[in-house]
């Protein structure tokens, strides 16, 4: 199952008076959070829909590997319309789609599994007796997000499909706690610090240099989907030059090509990835997959014996 994330994190804070996207929580910020959560959970594909001091967050945030949208009309509309924004854009390439504000960044990594076990096309869940994020969507309702133009919001245009939700309980108050004042923040604080740590793996592929790793993973991702080397690496914040670099050195080590080229006017033709390419993608992220989970056991087991960390 391929599975994408849509984060909103284009608004501009006024309830907070401060930009909480980029408010630290402990070492980490709001956005960062929301990120790596979706990530430990295994969603590779997620979309950050930036607007209010956009360049500024797509900096700090460009190397966590995820994709920039921007909703230029961030201060005059809803978060339905950021959302559209993110959800059109995974559209075709994803069989379930996460959605969630910048906002709310402690929901666990076992909420989010949780809910992709669900067979249900819309699952919600839920902790004391109120709504959390992140939602899980099937990719069959993002026509009727996308189409939906009521005052209600996501919950009007889920309702506009007719399909039966699914409340899931699930005891993860981070997933009901979001940040719209200081005594909230300071509840976020307060969550962080208890947080467990975790064996955080970064697979690189090597021959007689690095050539393959996560970035490499998310341009050709964004490559087949924008057919154009230059539109791929605007998505992701890295340089045009800088993919042609990563690609020819990826191209070099393997001995054939991941992508092919036509050449052709100011923005620089079209492109593909070549079959083996997408076989060699697929191939890079069981092997994460697989590494990531004996990994995590491993460390588990470990610290279960040891008190060199904070339980």
């Amino acid at each position: 199952m391929n599975t994408g994330a849509v984060i909103v994190a284009a608004g501009m804070s006024t309830r907070m008076n401060q930009f909480k996207q980029l408010m630290q929580i402990g070492d980490v910020t709001f956005a960062e959070r929301v990120v790596l959560n979706f990530r430990k959970a295994g969603v590779r594909n997620i979309v950050m829909v930036t607007g209010y001091r956009a360049g500024e967050l797509e900096k700090v945030l460009q190397k966590l590997g995820l994709v920039f949208l921007r909703n230029e009309d961030y201060a005059t509309t809803q978060m339905l319309d950021s959302a559209k924004i993110g959800f059109r854009y995974l559209q075709g390439s994803c069989d379930r789609i996460f959605f969630c504000p910048v906002d709310v960044p402690f929901f666990l990594e076992e909420t989010v599994r949780r809910e992709l076990e669900r067979e249900e096309r819309i699952v919600l869940p839920i902790c004391n007796n109120r709504i959390g994020h992140p939602i899980c969507l099937d990719a069959s309702l993002v026509p009727y997000i996308l189409s939906y133009d009521g005052p209600r919001g996501l919950k009007g245009a889920l309702d506009s499909s007719g399909e039966v939700i699914c409340y899931l309980p699930v005891e993860d108050e981070g997933a009901v706690m979001d940040a719209d004042t200081r005594d909230d923040y300071q509840k976020l604080v307060d969550m962080h610090n208890a947080s467990l740590l975790r064996a955080d793996i970064r697979l690189t592929l090597a021959g007689t240099d690095a050539f393959f790793g996560p970035g490499t993973v998310l341009l050709l991702r964004q490559i087949d989907k924008n057919k154009s080397v230059r539109e791929a690496s605007s998505r992701i914040g890295m340089s045009y030059s800088k993919a042609w670099n990563v690609l020819r050195a990826a191209e070099r080590e393997l001995g054939y090509r991941i992508v092919d080229r036509q050449a052709g006017g100011k923005w620089g033709g079209t492109a593909s990835v070549t079959e083996r390419g997408k076989k060699l993608i697929a191939f890079y992220e069981q092997l994460e997959s697989e590494i990531s989970e004996a990994a995590q056991e491993r460390f588990r087991y470990l610290a279960a014996g040891s008190d060199l960390f904070r339980t």
